[in-house]
């Protein structure tokens, strides 16, 4: 029997963990699941006979070390700090191992150590890293196998509520991590459009948004993510005129977002010297001008330039941002305060569904014709345990534990699911789940170039 291990019981690991319950007793399985929460872990186990829940603090060498050794296949779903600690203990322990998150340099180094020992070590095997890489290179594949010559590749994807359970101004509820929500885009934007590098500074991101339609759905709007220039190499698009990747939000949310930018609350760097309990209208007003003359909305408005009654200040309003509500604990930074704030605005109501969108735009020269290609995903959620998010990361972990334990991925070479021996079957297996891209050609359409659209 089998005995795989599980760390992390998060909302992104829920799929994971009862798919893999679910196979246990047809696979002969045994499946642990650990977590630093004991709560956590018996809300994911209970009534699930295939699963067994342990409490854990993986941050003990002891604990850890004891917990890998009885197991024969280990799973990560802890953030990305702590992969390396259980990485160096399978590898020491001689045991496989796959995760979710990005192979950063420390990860790859241990994932080929681990190759001469035999083991199978794996990341990105989510949804993004993990189902972007492998529904994008399998549509380049296609068109360089049948002689196309691809002159441009944009891929979009975004973390979004139903259409039908869209009922807040900001069109946005928390379906991931939200630290990561409040971080997105910092640093120096790149990408190239028509053979030329393309460089958008963080400040001017947001208001870079331009719409767009997804799967028939002419909602949504999309901007560069931070560095689309690494994939030139990764996709084997070198020579491509233009590449972008980007994030997808439904429309008003992006010029919503970078107001939020422009008072200065996503900076992650700088404790408040808060000594005294703080209103978030104190807060708010300690970024403007002086003025008591003025209300604090009339302010933030005039420091946005944005009329007092524009949709935006609306949406501010309705986050709380000028309300008499506590700021909470002293001494956090304005990300940290805006997070909590957005934890509690955003959250999921017990019968909200999320969706999940992701759309490659490739064109390409065939037989003398200019040709452009769209793949499409679109998959909701169930609830807010099962989610679209848990769903598309949680899915292709559980397949690619499945095909190695039974021997099918015997020909993998890379810690990356780049190679089709390991990506075509997991898209196989995701489209019996009824999870697939729906492919269509259209008429060309010039690539975007955001820059034009910058206020």
């Amino acid at each position: 029997m089998k005995k795989i291990l599980v760390f992390g019981a998060g909302r992104s690991a829920t799929t994971l963990i009862w798919t893999l319950g679910d196979l246990a007793k047809q696979e002969k399985w045994q499946v642990t699941v650990a977590d630093a929460s004991g709560d956590l872990v018996q809300q994911k186990v209970s009534g699930r006979p295939g699963l067994e829940g342990v409490e854990v603090n993986v941050e003990s060498d002891e604990e850890r070390s004891a917990l890998i050794k009885r197991h024969d296949f280990v799973i990560s779903m802890l953030p990305w700090s702590l992969h390396a600690l259980v990485a160096e203990d399978c590898l020491h322990l001689g045991k496989h191992l796959i995760t979710a998150s990005y192979v950063n340099a420390e990860m790859k180094d241990l994932a080929a150590k681990a190759r001469k020992k035999g083991l199978f070590f794996m990341g990105e095997l989510g949804l993004d890293p993990g189902l972007d890489h492998m529904s994008a290179l399998r549509l380049i594949r296609q068109i360089k196998e049948t002689g196309g010559t691809i002159t441009s590749f944009h891929s979009y994807a975004g973390g979004l509520i139903a259409e039908d359970c869209d009922n807040n101004p900001w069109h946005y509820k928390i379906t991931w991590n939200p630290r990561n929500i409040i971080l997105a885009g910092q640093g120096t934007i790149q990408y190239r459009h028509n053979g030329a590098l393309r460089l958008l500074p963080y400040h001017h991101l947001f208001s870079s948004a331009m719409p767009i339609a997804i799967g028939g759905k002419d909602r949504y709007e999309v901007y560069p993510n931070r560095d689309s220039l690494k994939y030139i190499s990764m996709y084997g698009l070198k020579g491509v005129p233009s590449i972008m990747r980007g994030t997808v939000r439904i429309r008003g949310f992006s010029k919503a977002w970078d107001a939020l930018v422009k008072l200065g609350l996503t900076d992650s760097l700088t404790p408040l010297g808060v000594e005294e309990p703080l209103s978030w209208k104190q807060f708010i007003a300690g970024f403007l001008p002086n003025d008591p003359s003025y209300s604090v909305r009339q302010l933030c408005a005039d420091y946005l330039s944005l009329p007092a009654d524009d949709v935006v200040m609306d949406q501010l309003e309705w986050m709380g941002l000028f309300s008499d509500e506590p700021i909470g604990d002293f001494g956090l930074t304005p990300a940290d305060y805006l997070q909590n704030l957005l934890v509690d605005r955003w959250k999921l109501d017990p019968h909200d569904r999320d969706l999940v969108v992701m759309e490659h735009r490739i064109h390409y020269e065939q037989n003398g014709k200019v040709r452009e290609i769209r793949s499409s995903l679109e998959h909701e959620g169930t609830d807010p345990d099962k989610t679209a998010m848990a769903d598309l990361v949680g899915l292709p972990l559980a397949h690619a534990t499945r095909l190695f334990l039974n021997g099918r991925l015997d020909a993998v070479t890379l810690p990356v699911p780049f190679e089709p021996c390991i990506a075509e079957p997991i898209l196989d297996a995701m489209e019996s789940d009824g999870i697939c891209f729906r492919e269509s050609v259209v008429a060309p359409s010039d690539p975007p170039s955001f820059h034009t659209l910058m206020n």
